[in-house]
């Protein structure tokens, strides 16, 4: 039985604003997105082109657009809402590869004790994904044993680590995709 749900940070909660876009894209329209990115890169549109176009696209306000472009490291909001959902029901972790003040400025205090029982930073820690031990000692101080876990993460070794540490993985690759399989893996639970 699933009984708790691990969310890598940089690529999945926390991205490039180009990769959170395309990860909050309606699925139908990611050609047009990546076709938009493509035509403001070979200057065949200017800047103010591109963001109405991305604001039509994803039904966003421009300055809405504007804002999520200039942030070097862009929230995830959906994603984040979708670990506010789960925090009710089941036990919420972050697991992120990262050094120390790797995560400054990007969730508070506060913030980080709302969405999640356990937060890892590799630094802290002396091991890095996809190292099966460090989804082993996530799992364990979540309470959980690595079987009763879900781990989210945007690398393919990352997932194969905790597949190899007895985890449930899923590839992060766009919003509506990881809330589906997570979903999908709570009701088989």
């Amino acid at each position: 039985m699933i009984r708790g749900v691990i969310f890598d940070c940089f690529g999945v909660l926390y991205g490039q604003s180009l990769g959170v876009l395309k990860s909050m894209c309606p699925p139908a329209r990611l050609n047009e997105l990546i076709d938009a990115n493509k035509q403001v890169d070979y200057g065949y549109i200017d800047q103010e082109q591109y963001i109405a176009t991305i604001a039509e696209i994803m039904t966003m306000e421009q300055r809405a657009v504007r804002e999520l472009l200039r942030q070097e490291h862009a929230p995830n909001e959906e994603l984040i809402s979708f670990v506010r959902e789960l925090s009710g029901s089941y036990k919420t972790g972050l697991l992120s590869n990262v050094g120390k003040g790797g995560l400054d400025g990007l969730f508070s205090a506060q913030e980080l004790a709302a969405l999640f029982d356990v937060v890892i930073m590799s630094y802290e820690e002396g091991i890095i994904k996809p190292a099966p031990e460090i989804f082993c000692l996530t799992a364990d101080r979540m309470g959980l044993a690595p079987h009763e876990c879900i781990m989210v993460d945007d690398f393919m070794a990352n997932c194969d680590g905790a597949a190899t540490a007895g985890l449930v993985p899923i590839l992060h690759t766009a919003n509506h995709l990881t809330i589906r399989y997570v979903r999908e893996a709570l009701a088989r639970a």
